[in-house]
């Protein structure tokens, strides 16, 4: 069994298949903050069975699933975010492309070595989804993208 670290489920998901990294501020910045969580990025084989699996795992030891669509739709089509009791993180996707742009992510933040969080989730925002930062705070950003709608545009005659 390959040790993941001190946090049982982890080894769990490596020896159901998946790729277990981690990421985020801890991984990214030098010297790396002390007072954050641990983050990882869980890379599940695409397979239906598998991904039920890893969420009946995630769910065993205690994680809360920060999501409110069915758990499928939401491993293939990005990510899943759990969240631990031990200040542990975890990005959970069953997408090949979505979890290959997230170590591309994690990649330039470390070679830039972003202090400022905010131009982390810049960053982010900009290699995961295409999206460009306009100074806004994470949390006005997610509001926007929560609360988007789609209008249909007026036929415009020629």
């Amino acid at each position: 069994m390959q040790i993941v670290n001190d946090l049982p489920v982890l080894d769990v998901l490596v020896n159901l298949g998946c790729t277990v990294e981690p990421c985020g501020s801890r991984v990214t910045c030098n010297p790396p903050p002390s007072d954050t969580d641990a983050d990882y990025l869980v890379h599940i084989p695409y397979d239906d069975a598998i991904v039920g699996r890893v969420v009946n795992e995630l769910a065993r030891a205690h994680f809360s699933w920060e999501g409110n669509e069915h758990y499928q739709s939401a491993a293939t089509s990005d990510f899943m975010s759990w969240r631990g009791d031990e200040n542990v993180n975890l990005i959970v996707t069953a997408n090949a492309a979505f979890a290959a742009r997230h170590r591309v992510a994690t990649a330039l933040c470390k070679r830039l070595n972003l202090q400022d969080k905010n131009d982390r989730i810049s960053l982010f925002q900009a290699v995961l989804y295409g999206n460009e930062w306009n100074g806004e705070s994470w949390a006005e950003m997610k509001a926007k993208r929560m609360a988007f709608t789609v209008q249909p545009h007026e036929e415009i005659a020629f």
